[in-house]
């Protein structure tokens, strides 16, 4: 179950969204532990974030195929800042999950 995302942003230029929760293996939905991502920078925050979310991506998807989807993560939050040259810099944290109904490459075999 999605319960949603909030965004809230300081008189910083900080910027902190949350993406979904749920638990372990929620619903067949498996998931990794939470990644962080390098610091990402940007001239705009869009190309801040969306590099964030790349290098993100990057690291999740050596979990295995299918871990690298943003839009699959749980617990994803962004957190942002401009710095004093006026450049932004964002960094993506999130939970990898594969997409719902999709099992793991390394499942142990189960003999019947």
């Amino acid at each position: 179950m999605r319960t949603g995302s909030r965004l809230r942003s300081a008189a910083t230029g900080l910027l902190v969204a949350t993406g979904p929760w749920c638990t372990e293996a929620q619903a067949g939905k498996y998931c990794g532990d939470p990644l962080e991502g390098g610091l990402s920078s940007g001239v705009t925050q869009e190309e801040a974030i969306e590099a964030a979310q790349q290098w993100w991506s990057s690291r999740a998807g050596a979990l295995g195929r299918g871990y690298q989807d943003w839009d699959n993560a749980d617990d994803r939050a962004l957190e942002c800042s401009k710095n004093m040259s006026g450049k932004f810099q964002c960094q993506a944290t999130a939970r990898p999950c594969l997409p719902e109904g999709t099992l793991p490459d390394d499942l142990p075999k189960l003999d019947m």
